[in-house]
């Protein structure tokens, strides 16, 4: 199920994609946040960026909180497959690991897929970043819409209460009273990845009870708890409706993706007066 976790970061995203470009290491000129209507990419992609440079291209940049990493190469392959097909531009995958839960063997950076005689018919390069490795002091040096995930990053020779101080300097220095309140709302919600909820209030016990009252934490909740409905909706027609009608095909999948909660309840209802997923649909 979707959580506040996805809607945070995904506004981060969209706060200041430049700095997530600078993030990852990779060249523009100008960019923007491609809305995932527009894309026509599953709600689950997180989000799309469509860079200006020499060269044009798509940055996809997908989060992963929870503890299926094992299945995030075959969806990585899946968005960016999706995206180039959308956008007709070569796209750069990167999965962004946000606490040691969320990291899995498997993902190695390339996924191969194989013929029935062991030779290779797919290769898929993709990039990963674990964030409780990388240095602090990387995250705070970066830009204002990354400086969120330093709470979530490599602590060593440091301490939290230290990271949040540089962070406050940082803010009140280049951020509007808007923007600081949309950072300090990320910061804390992302903070409950790593930090149990009295850690998190003894840490940010400053800019906490403001933001609670701020239009952007309420925000950030209101879509997470979105985002959770509209999942465990999706999830619960594939499951009833697998066990009744079979797999469903691509094709369906990606209307079931792109439906409304609306829809997908709709669609549950009548699931035991149909004999096919088309039949479904058609409705």
């Amino acid at each position: 199920m979707a959580t506040p976790f996805d809607a945070t970061t995904k506004t981060l995203v969209d706060f200041g994609p430049e700095d997530w470009l600078r993030f990852l290491g990779l060249p523009f000129t100008h960019c923007q946040v491609i809305d995932s209507d527009l894309a026509t990419v599953s709600t689950e992609a997180d989000r799309l960026i469509e860079v200006e440079a020499a060269k044009p291209y798509v940055a996809h940049i997908e989060f992963q909180s929870g503890h299926d990493g094992a299945a995030v190469p075959e969806r990585l392959l899946r968005y960016n497959g999706i995206a180039v097909l959308k956008t007709r531009r070569a796209t750069l995958s990167y999965a962004i690991l946000l606490r040691p839960d969320a990291d899995s063997p498997r993902l190695s950076e390339v996924l191969e897929l194989m013929r029935p005689d062991g030779s290779v018919y797919l290769h898929f390069e993709y990039g990963v970043v674990r964030l409780w490795q990388l240095s602090v002091q990387t995250i705070l040096a970066g830009g204002l819409a990354t400086l969120p995930l330093a709470l979530l990053s490599d602590l060593s020779g440091t301490s939290a209460e230290a990271v949040v101080g540089q962070m406050e300097e940082r803010v009140r220095a280049e951020a509007s009273e808007n923007e600081s309140e949309e950072l300090w709302a990320s910061t804390y919600l992302l903070s409950g990845l790593r930090f149990n909820a009295g850690e998190s209030e003894a840490l940010l016990g400053k800019v906490v009870a403001q933001m609670r009252e701020s239009s952007t934490y309420q925000k950030i909740l209101q879509d997470g708890r979105a985002e959770g409905q509209l999942e465990e909706a999706r999830e619960t027609l594939l499951r009833l409706g697998s066990r009744r009608l079979g797999a469903p095909d691509s094709s369906i999948r990606g209307i079931l993706d792109r439906a409304s909660l609306r829809r997908l309840h709709a669609w549950t209802d009548r699931l035991m007066e149909v004999e096919s997923w088309q039949g479904l649909i058609a409705e």
